[in-house]
């Protein structure tokens, strides 16, 4: 009961600091809420230290180079407070194991936790840093050259801070993990999985183009008026493939766990 107290008490702290600087809307605050408390709630700061690592440096990440990212603002489908919807993409994922493992404590889910966490991180990571690279943005489907900011557009900026947050997180279990190899996988996992989340991106993700201005963009509505769908499915927006992202990570994890330690 202690421990619920103090994670309600933890999440309450995160939500209303992230509001009241405008890390996240109203609505994201109260997700956030939730998903500290439940996390904290479950598992303790082992289960914390690694998504609180996520949010923290994330966050700040978010403020680097925020005169360039500007440009930008007009192509992401959201802006850069985070809403519920953004919330839950990265850290639903993580939420649901952690309900997971007190619904069947006997088994080990932290492993494909940290890799859902170290997947969002990852994805972030890439996004956030990779806009400021000064160097070519290549689509990782057709490997040709497209603007910055058009979804499945990576750089070697971008692909190595997604490798730098996978590794951050894996890092953040060192002290709760006794097998050094679990955390190589967590890293692995989560840079495959950004990787995954590009490709989505270059696919299946919705791009549109203003019928006004000509430029391509996420949202479905630019300069006031309808945007033209011009790939990928409306049902895909950023928020999905970030879901199938951290899920992807979660997976990855679990995929390395019993091809590389069955039977050790």
């Amino acid at each position: 009961m202690e421990q619920v107290i103090l994670g309600l008490v933890l999440g309450f702290a995160i939500a209303l600091t992230s509001y009241i600087s405008r890390l996240l809307t109203f609505s994201g605050a109260v997700a956030a809420f939730f998903l500290a408390a439940g996390i904290f709630g479950v598992g303790g700061w082992k289960w914390t230290v690694p998504i609180f690592t996520f949010f923290c440096l994330s966050s700040l990440l978010s403020k680097v180079g925020q005169a360039r990212k500007a440009r930008f603002a007009s192509v992401f489908e959201k802006s850069g407070t985070r809403d519920h919807g953004q919330v839950l993409a990265n850290g639903g994922v993580a939420g649901f194991l952690a309900l997971w493992q007190l619904a069947f404590p006997a088994a080990d889910f932290y492993p494909v936790y940290l890799g859902a966490v170290a997947a969002a991180t990852a994805d972030t990571w890439a996004t956030e840093i990779g806009l400021l690279t000064r160097g070519k943005t290549f689509s990782i489907a057709s490997f040709r050259t497209v603007d910055q900011g058009i979804s499945g557009g990576v750089s070697w900026l971008g692909l190595s801070a997604g490798l730098l947050g996978a590794g951050v997180i894996a890092g953040s279990a060192f002290f709760w993990v006794k097998d050094m190899r679990i955390l190589g996988f967590v890293a692995a996992a989560g840079f495959v999985a950004s990787l995954i989340d590009s490709i989505l991106g270059a696919t299946i993700q919705a791009e549109y183009e203003c019928t006004v201005c000509g430029r391509s963009t996420e949202r479905k509505e630019h300069c006031g008026m309808p945007a033209k769908l011009v790939k990928g499915y409306p049902a895909f927006d950023n928020d999905t493939v970030n879901w199938l992202c951290a899920f992807a990570g979660a997976m990855a994890v679990w995929s390395f766990q019993n091809v590389f330690l069955r039977g050790s």
